[in-house]
């Protein structure tokens, strides 16, 4: 069965979701698991490639832009990335956007911070993913 999963941050600053997603990563390419992660728009996207590279200078995560055409464990999407481009895999999806994820992906994440326009599209989110039938999880951190 497919899976949401919501993790609730204690920040309003949007940016407070970069560190999560990072150790979420680590997690991920640790387990063996692929990684496709939405962001909102292309300047996320590309400040999110910078900021995975300078994460950890002691450790490295692999990943590429929706746009390269390099196969990688972790690509890097945002809403206007054409279907063609998104990965092949379908393992997870990480959505930082306020778009619901693209189907089907096995597992969707959302980073959820406490900014009122981000809770509203968090539980839209909720909603729309309970009523397609995914196991729904929560975290509170």
């Amino acid at each position: 069965m497919s899976r949401a999963d919501f993790y609730q941050l204690k920040s309003d600053d949007p940016a407070s979701r970069y560190p999560l997603l990072c150790r979420l990563l680590e997690k991920c390419l640790d387990a063996g698991q692929q990684v496709y992660i939405l962001c909102g728009d292309e300047v996320e996207a590309l400040h999110l490639n910078q900021y995975i590279w300078a994460f950890k200078p002691d450790s490295f995560i692999p990943h590429v832009c929706a746009h390269e055409e390099v196969n990688a464990d972790v690509v890097l999407g945002h809403s206007s990335t054409p279907d063609t481009a998104l990965p092949n895999h379908r393992e997870m999806c990480i959505n930082l956007s306020p778009q619901l994820a693209p189907e089907p992906f096995e597992r969707v994440i959302e980073l959820v911070v406490q900014d009122v326009s981000m809770l509203q599209t968090a539980r839209e989110h909720y909603a729309k993913y309970s009523q397609l039938g995914r196991s729904m999880q929560y975290h509170k951190l």
